[in-house]
Protein backbone atom coordinates (compact mmCIF):
# COMPACT_ATOMS: atom_id res chain seq x y z
CA UNK A 1 0.00 0.00 0.00
CA UNK A 2 2.82 2.39 0.92
CA UNK A 3 4.60 1.53 -2.32
CA UNK A 4 1.47 2.41 -4.32
CA UNK A 5 1.23 5.72 -2.47
CA UNK A 6 4.80 6.57 -3.43
CA UNK A 7 4.03 5.80 -7.08
CA UNK A 8 0.92 7.99 -6.92
CA UNK A 9 2.84 10.95 -5.46
CA UNK A 10 5.66 10.57 -8.00
CA UNK A 11 3.20 10.56 -10.92
CA UNK A 12 1.42 13.67 -9.60
CA UNK A 13 4.69 15.57 -9.11
CA UNK A 14 5.93 14.64 -12.59
CA UNK A 15 2.59 15.71 -14.08
CA UNK A 16 2.74 19.07 -12.32
CA UNK A 17 6.27 19.69 -13.55
CA UNK A 18 5.22 18.75 -17.07
CA UNK A 19 2.25 21.08 -17.12
CA UNK A 20 4.09 23.91 -15.41
CA UNK A 21 6.57 23.80 -18.27
CA UNK A 22 3.85 24.10 -20.93
CA UNK A 23 3.27 27.86 -20.76
CA UNK A 24 6.99 28.51 -20.77
CA UNK A 25 7.73 26.14 -23.62
CA UNK A 26 5.05 27.84 -25.69
CA UNK A 27 6.87 31.15 -25.55
CA UNK A 28 10.43 29.89 -25.11
CA UNK A 29 13.09 31.14 -27.47
CA UNK A 30 16.32 29.29 -28.07
CA UNK A 31 18.27 32.50 -27.55
CA UNK A 32 16.99 33.13 -24.03
CA UNK A 33 19.32 30.48 -22.62
CA UNK A 34 22.24 32.87 -23.16
CA UNK A 35 21.72 35.24 -20.25
CA UNK A 36 24.05 37.95 -21.52
CA UNK A 37 23.24 38.49 -25.15
CA UNK A 38 24.27 41.81 -26.71
CA UNK A 39 21.08 43.85 -27.09
CA UNK A 40 22.62 47.29 -27.65
CA UNK A 41 26.09 47.91 -29.09
CA UNK A 42 26.56 51.53 -30.17
CA UNK A 43 29.88 52.98 -31.29
CA UNK A 44 28.47 55.98 -33.24
CA UNK A 45 30.80 55.19 -36.16
CA UNK A 46 28.06 55.46 -38.77
CA UNK A 47 27.22 59.01 -37.73
CA UNK A 48 23.73 57.86 -36.71
CA UNK A 49 22.22 58.46 -33.29
CA UNK A 50 20.61 54.97 -33.24
CA UNK A 51 17.80 56.03 -30.94
CA UNK A 52 19.92 58.14 -28.55
CA UNK A 53 18.32 61.46 -27.59
CA UNK A 54 18.77 64.20 -25.02
CA UNK A 55 16.92 63.29 -21.84
CA UNK A 56 14.29 65.97 -21.23
CA UNK A 57 15.72 68.07 -24.10
CA UNK A 58 17.77 70.07 -21.61
CA UNK A 59 21.06 69.42 -23.39
CA UNK A 60 22.40 68.95 -26.89
CA UNK A 61 23.82 65.76 -28.39
CA UNK A 62 26.33 65.75 -31.24
CA UNK A 63 28.35 63.00 -32.81
CA UNK A 64 31.95 64.18 -32.74
CA UNK A 65 35.17 63.00 -34.37
CA UNK A 66 37.31 64.89 -31.85
CA UNK A 67 37.47 61.99 -29.42
CA UNK A 68 36.74 58.28 -29.54
CA UNK A 69 37.49 55.31 -27.33
CA UNK A 70 37.57 53.10 -30.40
CA UNK A 71 37.10 53.98 -34.05
CA UNK A 72 36.72 57.62 -34.94
CA UNK A 73 33.49 58.90 -33.33
CA UNK A 74 31.76 59.30 -29.99
CA UNK A 75 28.59 60.97 -28.68
CA UNK A 76 29.06 64.31 -26.93
CA UNK A 77 26.62 65.86 -24.45
CA UNK A 78 27.00 69.63 -24.45
CA UNK A 79 25.12 72.84 -23.58
CA UNK A 80 23.62 71.07 -20.59
CA UNK A 81 21.17 73.04 -18.44
CA UNK A 82 20.45 70.59 -15.58
CA UNK A 83 22.29 67.73 -13.89
CA UNK A 84 19.91 65.02 -15.06
CA UNK A 85 19.94 65.88 -18.76
CA UNK A 86 22.23 63.77 -20.90
CA UNK A 87 22.26 61.00 -23.48
CA UNK A 88 19.25 58.71 -23.13
CA UNK A 89 17.95 55.54 -24.78
CA UNK A 90 14.43 54.11 -24.49
CA UNK A 91 14.69 50.48 -23.33
CA UNK A 92 10.97 49.71 -23.27
CA UNK A 93 11.16 47.39 -26.29
CA UNK A 94 14.47 45.92 -25.18
CA UNK A 95 14.21 44.89 -21.54
CA UNK A 96 11.90 42.40 -19.84
CA UNK A 97 10.51 43.04 -16.31
CA UNK A 98 12.11 40.74 -13.76
CA UNK A 99 15.29 40.16 -15.81
CA UNK A 100 18.82 41.38 -15.04
CA UNK A 101 20.80 43.48 -17.52
CA UNK A 102 24.45 44.47 -17.78
CA UNK A 103 25.40 48.04 -18.81
CA UNK A 104 28.85 49.06 -20.11
CA UNK A 105 29.89 52.58 -21.08
CA UNK A 106 33.18 54.31 -21.84
CA UNK A 107 33.16 57.98 -20.85
CA UNK A 108 35.54 60.93 -20.77
CA UNK A 109 35.15 64.44 -19.36
CA UNK A 110 35.05 67.51 -21.61
CA UNK A 111 35.22 69.82 -18.60
CA UNK A 112 38.33 71.30 -17.00
CA UNK A 113 38.23 69.00 -14.00
CA UNK A 114 37.16 65.53 -13.01
CA UNK A 115 33.44 64.96 -12.80
CA UNK A 116 31.05 62.41 -11.34
CA UNK A 117 28.96 60.49 -13.85
CA UNK A 118 25.83 58.49 -13.05
CA UNK A 119 24.17 55.67 -15.01
CA UNK A 120 20.44 55.84 -14.26
CA UNK A 121 17.21 54.19 -15.37
CA UNK A 122 13.83 55.90 -15.17
CA UNK A 123 10.88 53.52 -14.82
CA UNK A 124 7.20 54.20 -15.40
CA UNK A 125 4.92 51.45 -14.05
CA UNK A 126 1.51 50.37 -15.32
CA UNK A 127 -0.15 52.90 -12.99
CA UNK A 128 1.93 55.79 -14.36
CA UNK A 129 4.11 56.10 -11.24
CA UNK A 130 7.72 57.10 -11.90
CA UNK A 131 10.81 55.74 -10.11
CA UNK A 132 14.54 56.11 -10.64
CA UNK A 133 17.40 53.65 -10.21
CA UNK A 134 20.84 55.29 -9.89
CA UNK A 135 22.77 52.17 -10.79
CA UNK A 136 26.34 53.44 -10.40
CA UNK A 137 28.39 56.62 -9.90
CA UNK A 138 31.91 56.90 -11.29
CA UNK A 139 34.56 59.65 -11.30
CA UNK A 140 35.80 60.31 -14.83
CA UNK A 141 38.70 62.50 -15.95
CA UNK A 142 39.52 64.43 -19.12
CA UNK A 143 42.80 62.69 -19.96
CA UNK A 144 41.71 59.10 -20.21
CA UNK A 145 38.55 57.13 -21.04
CA UNK A 146 36.91 55.54 -17.99
CA UNK A 147 35.13 52.20 -18.19
CA UNK A 148 31.81 52.11 -16.27
CA UNK A 149 29.94 48.86 -15.68
CA UNK A 150 26.87 47.96 -13.64
CA UNK A 151 23.86 45.65 -13.55
CA UNK A 152 20.17 46.22 -12.83
CA UNK A 153 17.12 44.02 -12.43
CA UNK A 154 14.09 45.56 -14.12
CA UNK A 155 11.16 45.68 -11.65
CA UNK A 156 7.85 43.97 -12.40
CA UNK A 157 4.86 45.89 -13.77
CA UNK A 158 7.09 48.28 -15.74
CA UNK A 159 5.53 49.93 -18.79
CA UNK A 160 8.43 52.19 -19.84
CA UNK A 161 12.16 52.17 -19.11
CA UNK A 162 14.59 54.94 -20.12
CA UNK A 163 18.35 54.61 -19.64
CA UNK A 164 20.24 57.90 -19.35
CA UNK A 165 23.60 59.28 -18.27
CA UNK A 166 23.77 62.30 -15.96
CA UNK A 167 26.42 64.18 -14.00
CA UNK A 168 26.76 65.86 -10.64
CA UNK A 169 26.94 69.34 -12.16
CA UNK A 170 24.52 70.67 -14.75
CA UNK A 171 27.15 72.43 -16.89
CA UNK A 172 29.50 69.44 -17.22
CA UNK A 173 30.14 68.21 -20.75
CA UNK A 174 31.27 64.71 -21.56
CA UNK A 175 31.55 62.11 -24.31
CA UNK A 176 30.46 58.49 -24.31
CA UNK A 177 31.48 55.66 -26.63
CA UNK A 178 31.07 51.92 -27.12
CA UNK A 179 27.83 51.73 -25.13
CA UNK A 180 26.62 48.17 -24.77
CA UNK A 181 23.75 46.50 -22.93
CA UNK A 182 23.56 42.75 -22.36
CA UNK A 183 20.70 40.59 -21.16
CA UNK A 184 17.81 38.36 -22.14
CA UNK A 185 16.50 39.16 -25.60
CA UNK A 186 12.87 40.20 -25.84
CA UNK A 187 10.76 38.03 -28.10
CA UNK A 188 9.70 39.62 -31.36
CA UNK A 189 6.04 39.19 -32.24
CA UNK A 190 5.89 41.26 -35.41
CA UNK A 191 7.31 38.70 -37.83
CA UNK A 192 5.40 38.47 -41.08
CA UNK A 193 4.80 35.30 -43.11
CA UNK A 194 4.90 35.18 -46.88
CA UNK A 195 1.11 35.40 -47.07
CA UNK A 196 0.80 38.44 -44.79
CA UNK A 197 0.86 42.11 -45.72
CA UNK A 198 3.15 44.69 -44.14
CA UNK A 199 4.02 48.36 -44.60
CA UNK A 200 7.23 49.97 -43.40
CA UNK A 201 8.20 53.64 -43.30
CA UNK A 202 11.74 54.58 -42.24
CA UNK A 203 11.99 58.02 -43.90
CA UNK A 204 15.59 57.45 -44.95
CA UNK A 205 15.21 59.01 -48.40
CA UNK A 206 11.86 60.84 -48.48
CA UNK A 207 8.54 61.21 -46.71
CA UNK A 208 7.49 57.75 -47.93
CA UNK A 209 4.09 59.01 -49.07
CA UNK A 210 3.18 60.75 -45.83
CA UNK A 211 1.17 63.94 -46.29
CA UNK A 212 -0.11 66.74 -44.04
CA UNK A 213 -3.51 66.32 -42.44
CA UNK A 214 -4.50 69.97 -42.63
CA UNK A 215 -1.93 72.75 -42.51
CA UNK A 216 1.20 71.26 -40.95
CA UNK A 217 4.86 71.10 -41.98
CA UNK A 218 6.47 67.70 -42.74
CA UNK A 219 10.12 67.20 -43.61
CA UNK A 220 12.70 64.46 -43.56
CA UNK A 221 15.18 65.44 -40.85
CA UNK A 222 18.56 63.97 -39.92
CA UNK A 223 18.86 65.67 -36.50
CA UNK A 224 17.29 62.69 -34.76
CA UNK A 225 16.33 59.17 -35.72
CA UNK A 226 15.37 56.02 -33.90
CA UNK A 227 17.29 53.94 -36.42
CA UNK A 228 19.06 54.81 -39.62
CA UNK A 229 19.96 58.44 -40.26
CA UNK A 230 16.60 60.21 -40.73
CA UNK A 231 13.11 60.61 -39.34
CA UNK A 232 9.95 62.55 -40.21
CA UNK A 233 9.86 65.95 -38.48
CA UNK A 234 6.39 67.39 -37.78
CA UNK A 235 5.98 71.10 -36.95
CA UNK A 236 3.97 74.29 -37.49
CA UNK A 237 0.54 73.00 -36.49
CA UNK A 238 -2.32 75.41 -37.05
CA UNK A 239 -5.21 73.25 -35.76
CA UNK A 240 -5.49 70.65 -33.02
CA UNK A 241 -6.42 67.94 -35.50
CA UNK A 242 -3.40 68.55 -37.76
CA UNK A 243 -1.20 65.48 -38.08
CA UNK A 244 1.04 63.56 -40.48
CA UNK A 245 -0.85 60.79 -42.28
CA UNK A 246 -0.42 58.17 -44.96
CA UNK A 247 -2.97 56.45 -47.18
CA UNK A 248 -3.22 52.67 -46.76
CA UNK A 249 -4.57 51.38 -50.04
CA UNK A 250 -3.84 47.70 -49.40
CA UNK A 251 -5.17 47.08 -45.91
CA UNK A 252 -8.10 44.66 -45.88
CA UNK A 253 -11.30 44.90 -43.81
CA UNK A 254 -11.81 42.09 -41.34
CA UNK A 255 -8.05 41.49 -40.96
CA UNK A 256 -6.16 42.13 -37.72
CA UNK A 257 -3.30 44.57 -38.27
CA UNK A 258 -0.72 45.68 -35.73
CA UNK A 259 0.15 49.38 -36.08
CA UNK A 260 3.34 50.68 -34.47
CA UNK A 261 5.76 53.56 -34.66
CA UNK A 262 8.39 55.42 -32.67
CA UNK A 263 7.60 58.98 -31.64
CA UNK A 264 9.64 61.62 -29.84
CA UNK A 265 8.70 65.18 -28.95
CA UNK A 266 11.09 67.89 -27.82
CA UNK A 267 9.96 70.76 -25.62
CA UNK A 268 12.40 73.18 -24.02
CA UNK A 269 9.69 74.34 -21.62
CA UNK A 270 6.36 73.02 -20.40
CA UNK A 271 5.42 69.46 -19.51
CA UNK A 272 8.03 66.72 -19.48
CA UNK A 273 5.35 64.31 -20.67
CA UNK A 274 2.67 64.59 -23.35
CA UNK A 275 -0.03 62.22 -24.69
CA UNK A 276 0.14 60.96 -28.28
CA UNK A 277 -2.11 58.60 -30.25
CA UNK A 278 -1.92 56.51 -33.37
CA UNK A 279 -5.22 56.67 -35.26
CA UNK A 280 -7.16 55.61 -38.34
CA UNK A 281 -9.46 57.63 -40.55
CA UNK A 282 -11.73 55.81 -43.01
CA UNK A 283 -15.03 56.01 -44.82
CA UNK A 284 -17.78 53.62 -43.81
CA UNK A 285 -20.98 53.69 -45.86
CA UNK A 286 -20.54 57.39 -46.61
CA UNK A 287 -19.62 58.41 -43.05
CA UNK A 288 -16.14 59.57 -41.97
CA UNK A 289 -14.91 57.45 -39.04
CA UNK A 290 -12.05 58.41 -36.71
CA UNK A 291 -10.65 55.60 -34.55
CA UNK A 292 -7.90 55.79 -31.92
CA UNK A 293 -5.80 52.63 -32.07
CA UNK A 294 -3.60 53.35 -29.06
CA UNK A 295 -2.74 56.31 -26.82
CA UNK A 296 0.37 56.70 -24.72
CA UNK A 297 2.03 59.29 -22.50
CA UNK A 298 5.46 60.07 -23.96
CA UNK A 299 8.47 61.46 -22.13
CA UNK A 300 10.09 64.66 -23.38
CA UNK A 301 13.16 64.05 -25.53
CA UNK A 302 12.87 60.25 -25.57
CA UNK A 303 11.88 57.90 -28.36
CA UNK A 304 8.85 55.80 -27.38
CA UNK A 305 7.02 53.09 -29.23
CA UNK A 306 3.24 53.30 -29.64
CA UNK A 307 1.64 50.05 -30.77
CA UNK A 308 -1.84 48.60 -31.02
CA UNK A 309 -4.13 46.31 -33.01
CA UNK A 310 -7.16 47.24 -35.09
CA UNK A 311 -9.57 45.38 -37.40
CA UNK A 312 -11.29 47.49 -40.05
CA UNK A 313 -15.00 46.81 -40.44
CA UNK A 314 -16.39 45.45 -43.70
CA UNK A 315 -17.04 48.10 -46.38
CA UNK A 316 -14.34 50.41 -44.95
CA UNK A 317 -12.67 52.49 -47.70
CA UNK A 318 -10.26 55.43 -48.06
CA UNK A 319 -8.14 54.36 -45.08
CA UNK A 320 -5.54 56.74 -43.64
CA UNK A 321 -3.16 56.15 -40.74
CA UNK A 322 -1.96 59.14 -38.73
CA UNK A 323 0.00 60.07 -35.60
CA UNK A 324 -1.58 62.74 -33.41
CA UNK A 325 -0.42 64.86 -30.50
CA UNK A 326 -3.36 64.87 -28.07
CA UNK A 327 -3.33 68.57 -27.30
CA UNK A 328 -7.00 69.56 -27.41
CA UNK A 329 -6.64 71.41 -24.09
CA UNK A 330 -3.20 72.82 -24.78
CA UNK A 331 -3.22 76.50 -25.73
CA UNK A 332 0.37 76.26 -27.00
CA UNK A 333 -0.21 73.34 -29.35
CA UNK A 334 1.34 75.27 -32.23
CA UNK A 335 4.74 75.15 -30.52
CA UNK A 336 4.73 71.36 -30.10
CA UNK A 337 6.83 69.57 -32.70
CA UNK A 338 7.74 65.90 -32.86
CA UNK A 339 9.56 63.21 -34.80
CA UNK A 340 8.28 59.91 -36.24
CA UNK A 341 10.38 56.91 -37.25
CA UNK A 342 10.15 53.19 -37.92
CA UNK A 343 6.42 53.04 -38.60
CA UNK A 344 5.22 49.50 -39.27
CA UNK A 345 1.80 48.15 -40.20
CA UNK A 346 1.68 44.37 -40.11
CA UNK A 347 -1.00 41.81 -40.87
CA UNK A 348 -0.80 40.05 -37.52
CA UNK A 349 -3.55 37.51 -38.08
CA UNK A 350 -1.14 34.62 -37.54
CA UNK A 351 0.33 36.28 -34.46
CA UNK A 352 -3.16 36.77 -33.01
CA UNK A 353 -3.96 33.16 -33.76
CA UNK A 354 -0.78 32.07 -32.03
CA UNK A 355 -1.52 34.29 -29.05
CA UNK A 356 -5.01 32.82 -28.76
CA UNK A 357 -3.63 29.31 -29.06
CA UNK A 358 -1.04 30.06 -26.39
CA UNK A 359 -3.70 31.52 -24.13
CA UNK A 360 -5.82 28.40 -24.58
CA UNK A 361 -2.81 26.19 -23.88
CA UNK A 362 -2.00 28.20 -20.79
CA UNK A 363 -5.61 28.07 -19.64
CA UNK A 364 -5.73 24.30 -20.22
CA UNK A 365 -2.41 23.81 -18.46
CA UNK A 366 -3.55 25.99 -15.57
CA UNK A 367 -6.79 24.02 -15.28
CA UNK A 368 -4.92 20.71 -15.25
CA UNK A 369 -2.50 22.14 -12.71
CA UNK A 370 -5.36 23.26 -10.47
CA UNK A 371 -6.95 19.81 -10.73
CA UNK A 372 -3.65 18.11 -9.90
CA UNK A 373 -3.07 20.41 -6.94
CA UNK A 374 -6.61 19.71 -5.76
CA UNK A 375 -6.02 15.95 -6.04
CA UNK A 376 -2.73 16.20 -4.17
CA UNK A 377 -4.26 18.35 -1.44
CA UNK A 378 -7.21 15.99 -1.12
CA UNK A 379 -4.85 13.01 -0.95
CA UNK A 380 -2.70 14.56 1.78
CA UNK A 381 -5.72 15.87 3.69
CA UNK A 382 -7.23 12.40 3.63
CA UNK A 383 -3.91 10.87 4.74
CA UNK A 384 -3.65 13.49 7.49
CA UNK A 385 -7.15 12.71 8.69
CA UNK A 386 -6.40 8.99 8.59
CA UNK A 387 -3.21 9.58 10.56
CA UNK A 388 -5.06 11.69 13.12
CA UNK A 389 -7.77 9.04 13.35
CA UNK A 390 -5.14 6.35 13.85
CA UNK A 391 -3.41 8.40 16.54
CA UNK A 392 -6.74 9.06 18.20
CA UNK A 393 -7.61 5.39 18.05
CA UNK A 394 -4.31 4.56 19.72
CA UNK A 395 -5.02 6.96 22.61
CA UNK A 396 -8.81 6.81 23.03
CA UNK A 397 -10.86 4.06 24.63
CA UNK A 398 -13.23 2.97 21.88
CA UNK A 399 -16.15 2.13 24.21
CA UNK A 400 -16.29 5.27 26.35
CA UNK A 401 -14.41 7.97 24.44
CA UNK A 402 -12.11 8.59 27.41
CA UNK A 403 -8.32 8.31 27.10
CA UNK A 404 -7.13 4.71 27.36
CA UNK A 405 -4.82 2.91 29.81
CA UNK A 406 -1.68 3.24 27.65
CA UNK A 407 -2.08 7.02 27.46
CA UNK A 408 -2.66 7.09 31.22
CA UNK A 409 0.57 5.16 31.89
CA UNK A 410 2.54 7.55 29.64
CA UNK A 411 1.13 10.56 31.49
CA UNK A 412 1.93 9.06 34.90
CA UNK A 413 5.49 8.35 33.75
CA UNK A 414 5.85 11.99 32.67
CA UNK A 415 4.56 13.19 36.07
CA UNK A 416 6.99 10.82 37.79
CA UNK A 417 9.89 12.45 35.95
CA UNK A 418 8.55 15.96 36.54
CA UNK A 419 6.93 15.93 40.01
CA UNK A 420 6.63 19.73 40.02
CA UNK A 421 3.82 19.36 37.45
CA UNK A 422 1.74 17.58 40.13
CA UNK A 423 1.67 20.54 42.49
CA UNK A 424 -1.30 22.22 40.77
CA UNK A 425 -3.23 19.06 39.87
CA UNK A 426 -6.47 17.72 41.30
CA UNK A 427 -6.75 13.96 40.85
CA UNK A 428 -10.20 12.35 40.89
CA UNK A 429 -10.83 8.58 41.11
CA UNK A 430 -14.21 7.20 40.04
CA UNK A 431 -15.89 3.88 39.41
CA UNK A 432 -19.41 2.55 38.82
CA UNK A 433 -21.34 1.27 41.83
CA UNK A 434 -23.11 -2.10 41.84
CA UNK A 435 -21.53 -3.20 38.51
CA UNK A 436 -21.50 -6.91 39.44
CA UNK A 437 -25.13 -6.67 40.53
CA UNK A 438 -26.08 -5.02 37.24
CA UNK A 439 -24.19 -7.62 35.18
CA UNK A 440 -25.71 -10.52 37.10
CA UNK A 441 -29.30 -9.25 37.16
CA UNK A 442 -29.65 -7.03 34.10
CA UNK A 443 -27.00 -8.43 31.79
CA UNK A 444 -23.52 -7.39 30.74
CA UNK A 445 -24.97 -5.09 28.09
CA UNK A 446 -26.53 -2.99 30.82
CA UNK A 447 -23.25 -3.10 32.71
CA UNK A 448 -21.44 -1.69 29.66
CA UNK A 449 -24.09 1.01 29.36
CA UNK A 450 -23.52 1.95 33.01
CA UNK A 451 -19.77 2.31 32.33
CA UNK A 452 -20.49 4.47 29.26
CA UNK A 453 -22.90 6.66 31.29
CA UNK A 454 -20.25 7.16 33.96
CA UNK A 455 -17.67 8.19 31.33
CA UNK A 456 -20.20 10.54 29.73
CA UNK A 457 -20.76 12.38 33.01
CA UNK A 458 -17.04 12.77 33.61
CA UNK A 459 -16.34 13.94 30.03
CA UNK A 460 -19.14 16.52 30.21
CA UNK A 461 -17.85 18.00 33.45
CA UNK A 462 -14.14 17.94 32.72
CA UNK A 463 -14.47 18.91 29.04
CA UNK A 464 -11.61 21.29 28.21
CA UNK A 465 -10.83 21.77 31.91
CA UNK A 466 -9.12 18.43 32.30
CA UNK A 467 -8.60 14.87 31.05
CA UNK A 468 -10.52 11.65 31.76
CA UNK A 469 -8.77 8.26 31.61
CA UNK A 470 -10.38 4.80 31.70
CA UNK A 471 -7.79 2.65 33.50
CA UNK A 472 -9.88 -0.50 34.02
CA UNK A 473 -13.31 -2.01 33.45
CA UNK A 474 -15.32 0.59 35.37
CA UNK A 475 -12.43 2.57 36.85
CA UNK A 476 -11.61 6.12 35.82
CA UNK A 477 -8.95 8.63 36.87
CA UNK A 478 -9.36 12.32 36.00
CA UNK A 479 -6.90 15.21 36.13
CA UNK A 480 -7.61 18.91 36.28
CA UNK A 481 -6.08 22.12 37.55
CA UNK A 482 -9.38 23.03 39.26
CA UNK A 483 -11.47 21.20 41.86
CA UNK A 484 -14.46 19.77 40.01
CA UNK A 485 -15.77 17.47 42.76
CA UNK A 486 -18.95 19.45 43.42
CA UNK A 487 -19.72 19.75 39.71
CA UNK A 488 -19.25 15.98 39.26
CA UNK A 489 -21.51 15.15 42.22
CA UNK A 490 -24.24 17.45 40.88
CA UNK A 491 -24.06 15.87 37.42
CA UNK A 492 -24.12 12.30 38.82
CA UNK A 493 -27.15 13.20 40.97
CA UNK A 494 -28.99 14.29 37.83
CA UNK A 495 -27.92 11.16 35.97
CA UNK A 496 -29.13 8.95 38.86
CA UNK A 497 -32.62 10.38 38.51
CA UNK A 498 -32.80 9.16 34.89
CA UNK A 499 -33.75 5.50 35.37
CA UNK A 500 -32.89 3.44 32.32
CA UNK A 501 -33.88 -0.04 33.46
CA UNK A 502 -31.10 -0.67 35.94
CA UNK A 503 -29.78 1.07 39.09
CA UNK A 504 -27.01 3.56 38.38
CA UNK A 505 -24.59 5.54 40.51
CA UNK A 506 -20.87 6.17 40.81
CA UNK A 507 -18.43 6.79 43.60
CA UNK A 508 -15.84 9.55 43.39
CA UNK A 509 -12.89 10.70 45.45
CA UNK A 510 -10.49 13.59 44.98
CA UNK A 511 -7.02 14.47 46.23
CA UNK A 512 -4.29 17.00 45.47
CA UNK A 513 -0.77 17.89 46.45
CA UNK A 514 -0.62 18.83 50.15
CA UNK A 515 2.57 20.11 51.76
CA UNK A 516 1.36 18.83 55.14
CA UNK A 517 0.97 15.31 53.78
CA UNK A 518 3.50 15.07 50.93
CA UNK A 519 6.51 15.82 53.09
CA UNK A 520 8.99 14.42 50.56
CA UNK A 521 7.57 16.48 47.73
CA UNK A 522 4.89 15.86 45.14
CA UNK A 523 4.38 12.19 44.25
CA UNK A 524 1.67 11.44 41.70
CA UNK A 525 1.23 7.85 42.80
CA UNK A 526 0.70 8.91 46.40
CA UNK A 527 -1.86 11.51 45.32
CA UNK A 528 -3.71 8.92 43.19
CA UNK A 529 -3.73 6.51 46.13
CA UNK A 530 -5.35 9.17 48.34
CA UNK A 531 -8.00 9.92 45.70
CA UNK A 532 -8.69 6.19 45.42
CA UNK A 533 -9.08 5.94 49.20
CA UNK A 534 -11.52 8.87 49.17
CA UNK A 535 -13.49 7.16 46.42
CA UNK A 536 -13.93 3.99 48.46
CA UNK A 537 -15.13 6.06 51.42
CA UNK A 538 -17.76 7.57 49.14
CA UNK A 539 -18.70 4.08 47.86
CA UNK A 540 -19.26 2.82 51.42
CA UNK A 541 -21.55 5.77 52.20
CA UNK A 542 -23.58 5.16 49.04
CA UNK A 543 -24.05 1.44 49.81
CA UNK A 544 -25.43 2.28 53.28
CA UNK A 545 -28.44 3.87 51.61
CA UNK A 546 -29.42 0.94 49.33
CA UNK A 547 -31.33 -2.18 50.34
CA UNK A 548 -31.03 -4.30 47.19
CA UNK A 549 -27.41 -5.34 47.79
CA UNK A 550 -26.41 -7.77 50.50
Amino acid sequence: MKKNNRYFIAILVMSILMFISVPFSVFADSNTSDNYKALVDTGFESGEYSGWTSFGSKSELVITNEKAYSGFSSLKSQNREVTWSGPSLNLTDIVIPGEEYLFRVYAISESAEEMELFLTIKYVDINGAESYNNMVAEIIGKDEWTFIECTAVVPDNIKDAIFYIESGTGTDEFCIDDVSIYGVEKLKNDSVSENETSFEFDFENNTDGWIPRGEIELEVNDNFSYSGSSSLFVSEKTEHWNAPMVRLASVMPGVNYTYSGYVMFIAKSGDNAHPFSICLQYNLNGEEIYAIIKSKMLQNGTWSKISGDYVLPENATDVYFYVRADDDNDENFEKLSFYIDNVKIVDSTSAVRIRRRNMLLMAAASLVLVVLIFLILRYFIRKNLETKAALRASTIDSMTGACNRNTYEEYIAELDKNPEKCENLYVMACDVNFLKYINDNYGHDSGDKAIIRCAGVLLRVFGKKGTVYRIGGDEFVCFSTVNLLDAVNVEFARENLDYKGYPFSAAVGIAHYDTQVDLDGADIKAIIARSDKEMYKNKVEIKKNVDFID
